[in-house]
């Protein structure tokens, strides 16, 4: 409200309640503006404020808080960009924006959450979290191709994979991903039990063979030496169903 946004001095006086904090002006369109404070406050969207031009002594503009945590704004173009999306601001186009965030966040800034939690205080945006199942399970798939013997990818691997805060999200995407199952901390995919690779895989049919010529003769360290086998290999080719 007042004069445009490109109008506007760099360096206003920003008035709330009995504040009076100096901002730096960023236009962003005809009406809207970033304002830089140089004291924080505790903003809520939809608060009113005053814009007030201190050597002027003259008040060019009212406020209303449409974002108190702004993304950074980077690239050619972001300003406008930005001016769009305040135009149609609402909760669940925060949500979206931000892609994830608690509850109680969304509350503190002044915005009713439009959704139920998905897992513990956090909301996710619902196209976002259907692009984090898919890939969730593509992570879990590239771990069992990279690690044969092993394909059950850790929690926390998938945590950091997925850029995720909170590893209680990473088990409510596993939960809601039929594909996928979730045993002792680790995740598995298509591959539920370890792949002997045909090395190992013939190493393995060597001992059944002696095994089945001699069956009450465990393997002797030399003869499992010989083959190639190690206690990890041994535990993977039981795992696998192989011994």
């Amino acid at each position: 409200r007042g004069e445009p946004a490109s109008d506007l001095p760099r360096e206003l006086t920003l008035h709330v309640g009995s504040s009076a904090v100096p901002v730096t002006v960023r236009p962003l369109g005809e009406d809207t503006a970033r304002l830089r404070l140089g004291t924080s406050l505790p903003l809520r969207v939809g608060d009113g404020a005053l814009l007030r031009d201190p050597g002027r002594h003259s008040i060019p503009a009212g406020v209303i808080v449409l974002d108190v945590r702004p993304p950074r704004l980077t690239r050619r173009g972001a300003a406008a960009a930005r001016d769009e999306e305040l135009r149609e601001a609402d909760a669940a186009g925060e949500l979206r924006r931000r892609g994830l965030i608690r509850r109680s966040e969304l509350l503190a800034m002044g915005v009713t959450p439009p959704a139920d939690p998905v897992t513990g205080d956090w909301l996710a945006d619902p196209d976002h979290w259907a692009t984090l199942r898919e890939r969730l399970g593509a992570v879990v798939e590239e771990h069992a191709a990279r690690h044969p013997l092993d394909p059950g990818l850790p929690l926390e691997a998938a945590r950091q994979a997925l850029g995720l805060p909170d590893r209680s999200l990473v088990e409510a995407l596993s939960a809601q991903s039929p594909g996928l199952r979730y045993s002792e901390g680790r995740l598995y995919g298509s591959q539920a039990r370890p792949t002997l690779p045909p090395r190992i895989a013939a190493a393995v049919e060597a001992v059944r063979a002696d095994l089945a010529q001699q069956p009450f003769r465990a393997p002797e360290a030399g003869r499992l030496a010989e083959l190639g086998l190690d206690a990890k290999l041994l535990a993977a080719a039981e795992a696998a169903g192989a011994l």
